[in-house]
Order: C-alpha cells, then structure tokens, then sequence
C-alpha cells in the first residue's frame, strides 16, 4: 500500500457520515458567527485558500469555495481541516440542495438533513445503478475524485451499497479491502445490522473485515453480536479481534454474556413498536450465506420483530435451552400474527371503501398460511414457556399478544379443575386493559378451577362485560386531567358511547392501536407528548388512520386550535369543552358512528356468551347469576353470532327475567333466522321447565311457532311445550 493509500484510510476511518452531517450544521453556525478559522495548526498557505473558501461559502460560491478547499488539500493532503471543507461543500455540490436562491440559511440546510437522512429518505435499489457506482469508486479514481462518488452513492444508494462492499472484503488484494472499509464506516451505524449478520460468514476476510468495520463505527449495538462471535468461533484469532472489537467499543464488555446481550438486544428491538417507531429507515432484513450478504424486503409491520427473531436464534445457538429467549420468541410469534390479522382486517375494510388497491389485500391472504404458521409455532411450546411469554407481554405492555398467548394457554388448561390458575394469568385478570382481562377470564372459566385464587372475583364482571362489546360504540380518551376526563366521558355516554381515558398520552397511543374502538378524544393540552404529535401518530399508524379524532379546546383557544387540528377530511373535529350533549350527539357523533363496524365487538361477545354457557353448563363454583342482564340486553343485538351462545347461556341458567326477551326474538317471525328461534324456544322451555302454566305471552309465543312452515321450529316448539308440561293446543281443546 503507498503512503498515500495509508494516509487516506487513517483519515477516512476517523471520520463517519452522520459526524459529517453534524459537523456540517456546526460548520454553518460557525460561518454565520463570523469565525475565520478552523485550527491554529494550519500550514499558513493552506489557512489562507480556507480563509477564501469559507468566504466564498459565505457568499454563496460553492463552486468557487468548493475549488479553494481542494487546493489547500493538494498542498497538505494530511489537513484534516481542508478534507472536512471538502466533504462539507464538496458533497456533490451538497447533493445540489444549498441553493442561492430565496431560502434562508437555516432552511436551506433543513433540507439538506432532510434529504441526506439515512433514516428518512427511502434509497434506490437499482442494482445496475450500484454496480456502476462501485466500480468507480474501486477504480484509480484520485482521492478527490472517490471521495465525491462515494458520497453520491450513499445519498443515492446507502445501505444498499452493503452487499457490493461486503463482496469486496473477501478479495485477496489488500488495497480493495482497504476501500471496502473505508465506505462502510462512512455509512456508519446504518452498516451496523448488515455488518452483524456478516460475522456469520464463513469467508474470514469478510468476517474480519466487518469487526474493523464495527470496531470503527462504534456503535453499541454491535456488541451482543461481537461477542457472540466470540464464544461460538475456534479460530482464536477472530476471537481475540471480537473481544478487542467489544472492549474498544465499550470498555468491559467483553466480559459480560453473550446470551445475555443477545437477548436484552432481541427485546428492544421487539418493544420498539411501541412508540410506533421502526428503527434503520427501510423494512428490510439481511442475512449472509456463503454467496453473500443479500437482504429481503419485508411488511413494515413484522419488522422489529423479525430482526429480534435473528438475535434470539443467536442467543439459542450460544445456549439452546435458554428461557428467556424462548419466552421473548414466544411473545414476538403472537406479535407477528396479531399485526397481521389487524392489517388484514384494516385493509380489508379499506378496499371495500375503495380507499385502498385489492392487491394490497391479495398479498397479505396470500401469506395467511405462513402466519397460521407462525402463530402455531408458539402454540407448540411448553405451557411454562407460554405463561413466561404472557408476563413479559403485560410487562412490555404488548396487549394483542398477551390476549393470543391467553388463547394458547386456555387451550392447554382446558377442563383442568384440579390445577392451580397461573400466576401470569392472575395477573392477566386485574390488567388495566379490558381485552387483556376478558381474555384471561375467558381462560380461567375453561379451565373452571375447583379451588380458589385470588381474581376469581373479577372473572365473571370481566366476561358481563364482554358482553357489552356488541350493542356498545367504544371511544378511547386521552385526558391528562380527571375532571376533564369525567366531563368528556359524561357527554360520550349520554351519546351511547362508552368512552375509556389514559391520561398518559404515550400509553394513550398504546392502547389505540391494541383493542377496537370507534372514535378516539383528546384533550388540546395533552401534556408531555403535543396534540399533534398525538394526531401525527395516531394518523402515522394503519389501525387509527382512518378513525375519527375529536379535539376538545377551550373556548379562548377554539380559533387557534381549529387552524391547527382542524381538517375534517382526514376525520379530525374540533369541539369546544362547553358544548352540551344533545350538540355534540346530533351534530356530529350520530353522523361519525353511522357506519360504525361492530363485527369485532360481535366475536367478543360470541365469545363471552360461549364462556358463560361452557360455565353454566358444568359444575363450577362462579356464580353467574350477576350476568343475567348482560345475557338479556345481548338477545337485542342483530348478529345471530351473539344471539344463539346467548340463548345456549340462558337455557342452562333458565332466569325468569329472561322471558319476555326469549318471546320478543320467537315473535320476530322470519325477520329471524330458523336456527336462533329454534334456540330461544328451547331457553324457553328450559327457563319454565316442569311448571305446568306459563305467562299467556309466553304461552301464545310457543304456541305461534307451531304454526310455522318451518319442521326445525314445531319441533323446538313442540319440545319447550312438553318441558313446560303443557299440552298443545289441539289436545287442550
């Protein structure tokens, strides 16, 4: 290598991509400030091209500015100082965005981040484009000359640049090796991933070459992987280099456990959601086989959890019976179909809004069978395992998963009386989230324990409750003060809209996107977290872009906060705190809810009617009397889906009060379906079983349905008269 070569990788290396940005936002309030130098150390025919190129920069010159630098570089091509001016300004002529235009300094570098961000600017996959731009930079290009491709390539390129680099760490030829470095730390953390996966390589330059490149980058990130390469290789010589790698990184941390670091890397990522937040701008994961590092595109939604997935098989591989990391699995595999069959859902009901191409929806049915998969994989572990995964998705404040692991769990437990409820489900019964607690009791009234525990007294309130998920518009409210809380929650009911407040609005955001609701209000001052960013956020995820956002202000603010949240078309509405209840229902919630669906409210109340039957039906030490209401107000909801568990429910409870609900579905004649009245004839039959006489409703109910066209109806008739012990009509005459 000439000295040249070694001077400029000493140079390059010292130096990362983001730090050039930085520096170049701390060059401008430099120049603004009026500085006229950047070092007392400068050889003074060089500070003077500096002193002119900066003044030039000033002016706007950038060409000329731009033409100053790279002279002071060929002078002392060891100036630290003028090679920096030349990134700066050089940048492809700032990748052609610092304009002498009309915009001001300030705006005029806003852009330039903005477009320059590898986190935010989607870059060009063009394989053709990027062969082309590698093989200019790894040509005889002068210094100057590679050092602008390079950075045209990564504004255009970025992380894409990563397969092409990586194949050229292999190369035999130390200066192609060199280079290769030296442009992945210029991409500096977003290499980081790409370069992790690397360390799996079975080609030792390449694995050699992603710890320098690591090592160089300094991310901490790096270090569960450095040091699972350090426990898992027989060649102690890439043993030595990871653990130096880790240790220059963060000093000490070779020592600590891979497993460990793996994991506690595995769960960040996977809780990263949570925020509505992906990490490393593109949804892509990367993988290395002996043809290389190559990457795969995946859907936005799986993202995290798929990268947390690659770390919890390293984790396994270093040790294969580790809990935590089959717990962590289990929560991520529930993560994943959860998403899933919510987008599904979302984009499902968009194309038959026409707000979204049916193609979108062709894809995600196309790949319903490997996420019955993915969710069956968590079924197939231990239950212990399960229970693990259901405490760590409480604590995570992971909801969805929590409530599909309780539907894992309850199949395990299913019919075991004998057995103690799991602490994590107990736990599950008294979360703060109601979809948590009806699918933890849900799991408590299959299992029917014999003995006692401590949430058994909220397990049948939690399955009532359920109920009420069919005939109810539900509204989540973010109100960090409890008397505005109250007062907004006072104006929703009186609408028939049961509202649920956080007074976080972090958790608030949360807890939007993890059960179902119709409308969402927050209050103008929402406290750590802007109203906007609460609007941007809610409007940023699928599952709340397209529900309705009421902002409720002061009446001094209501003019400001109209212009600032205001915009009916994308469904955000501005009311101010004082308006009554009859305002606020008729002119504007009765139009918002009009096309309300409730198909997932239905399914919960399926599902809590079926409990309760499941429960009434066996010997079990609830009382289910306290339901009886809900069971009743359910038999007014349209969907035979909630209906026909309802009627099974009250057959086996057989309340009195039950009747004149059971006639009114009898009456409705075919505005009914066959099977629901043949259903609440039986319930019928059951509630006045052995009684000899009936209410003469009742009795002229039963006795209607005999007359029917319908054999699946006299017959149910038939049966409630004879469990009644009344004879039909004929006879009695």
């Amino acid at each position: 290598m000439s000295m040249k070569e070694v001077v400029m990788e000493c140079r390059t290396e010292n130096r990362r991509f983001l730090h050039m940005i930085l520096a170049m936002v701390a060059t401008v309030i430099l120049t603004v400030s009026g500085s006229v130098s950047l070092s007392a150390q400068v050889r003074p025919d060089v500070q003077k091209l500096l002193d002119e190129g900066i003044n030039l920069f000033q002016q706007g010159k950038l060409s000329d500015a731009q033409q100053r630098f790279e002279r002071a570089l060929l002078l002392d091509v060891t100036s630290e100082e003028a090679l920096a001016w030349v990134d700066q300004v050089g940048y492809s002529q700032l990748i052609k965005v610092i304009r002498s235009g009309d915009d001001t300094l300030g705006a005029q570098m806003g852009s330039l981040l903005r477009l320059t961000s590898l986190e935010t600017k989607r870059r060009s996959t063009d394989a053709s484009a990027i062969s082309a731009a590698l093989s200019t930079y790894f040509s005889d290009e002068d210094l100057l000359e590679r050092t602008k491709v390079l950075y045209l390539a990564i504004s255009d390129h970025g992380v894409y640049l990563m397969p092409g680099l990586i194949e050229r760490l292999a190369q035999p030829e130390q200066r192609v090796r060199v280079l290769a470095i030296q442009a992945i730390i210029r991409l500096a953390d977003d290499a980081v991933m790409p370069l992790c996966r690397c360390l799996h390589s079975s080609r030792q330059g390449v694995v050699t070459g992603a710890i320098a490149s690591l090592q160089k980058i300094g991310n901490p990130a790096a270090i569960p992987s450095l040091r699972w390469l350090a426990e898992s290789t027989t060649d102690p010589l890439i043993e030595a280099s990871a653990v130096s790698a880790a240790n220059t990184i963060v000093p000490g941390s070779a020592t600590s456990s891979a497993y460990q670091k793996l994991i506690d890397q595995a769960h960040l990522f996977s809780i990263d959601s949570g925020l509505m937040v992906r990490s490393y701008h593109d949804p892509v994961v990367w993988a290395v086989t002996d043809s290389g590092l190559s990457y795969r595109d995946v859907e936005g939604w799986e993202l995290n959890e798929l990268r947390a997935e690659q770390l919890i098989g390293d984790a396994l591989s270093v040790q294969s019976d580790g809990a935590s990391a089959l717990a962590l699995s289990a929560c991520n595999l529930m993560a994943r179909w959860s998403e899933y069959r919510d987008v599904s859902a979302v984009i499902s009901h968009q194309v038959e809004a026409g707000d979204a191409d049916e193609s979108q929806l062709a894809s995600l049915r196309g790949r319903k069978l490997e996420m019955e998969r993915v969710r069956c994989s968590a079924y197939s572990m231990p239950v212990d395992v399960l229970n693990s995964a259901l405490d760590l998705a409480l604590a995570d404040r992971r909801p969805q998963a929590a409530i599909d692991l309780l539907a894992a769990i309850r199949l395990f437990y299913l019919g075991m009386t004998e057995t103690q409820v799991p602490d994590a489900v107990q736990a599950a019964l008294i979360n703060d989230h109601r979809g948590v607690r009806f699918a933890a009791a849900r799991c408590v009234a299959y299992q029917n324990p014999s003995g006692s525990f401590s949430g058994s007294s909220v397990v049948v309130p939690a399955l009532a409750e359920g109920l009420s998920e069919a005939s109810r518009r539900v509204a989540l409210t973010i109100f960090p003060d409890q008397d505005d809380a109250l007062r907004v929650a006072s104006l929703l009911r009186r609408a028939n809209v049961e509202p649920f407040n956080d007074t976080d609005p972090l958790r608030g955001l949360e807890r939007a996107i993890s059960f179902p609701k119709d409308l969402i209000a927050i209050s103008s001052d929402t406290g750590s977290l802007p109203a906007a960013d609460v609007i941007r956020r809610l409007r940023a995820d699928y599952r709340t872009r397209r529900t309705p956002i009421i902002v409720f202000v002061d009446d001094e603010n209501f003019t400001q906060a109209q212009a600032t949240y205001g915009d009916e078309e994308s469904g955000v509405f501005v009311v101010n705190r004082a308006i009554d209840a009859l305002r606020l229902r008729n002119d504007l919630l009765v139009g918002l809810l009009a096309g309300t669906r409730t198909s997932r409210g239905d399914e919960v109340a399926s599902q809590a009617a079926l409990s309760i039957h499941f429960l009434a039906s066996s010997s079990s030490k609830f009382d289910l009397s306290s339901t009886t209401d809900a069971l009743i107000s359910a038999l007014d909801v349209p969907s035979d889906t909630v209906r026909i568990p309802t009627c099974h429910s009250l057959s086996w409870l057989a309340p009195a009060a039950a009747s004149p609900a059971l006639v009114r579905v009898v009456e409705e004649g075919d505005d009914a379906s066959v099977d629901l009245r043949v259903h609440a004839l039986i319930a019928l039959g059951n509630i006045h079983r052995g009684s000899g006489m009936v209410e003469p409703a009742v009795l002229k109910a039963v006795e209607g349905a005999m007359a029917s066209n319908e054999v699946e109806i006299i017959e149910a008739a038939s049966l409630a008269l004879g469990m009644m012990g009344i004879q039909p009509a004929v006879f009695r005459e």
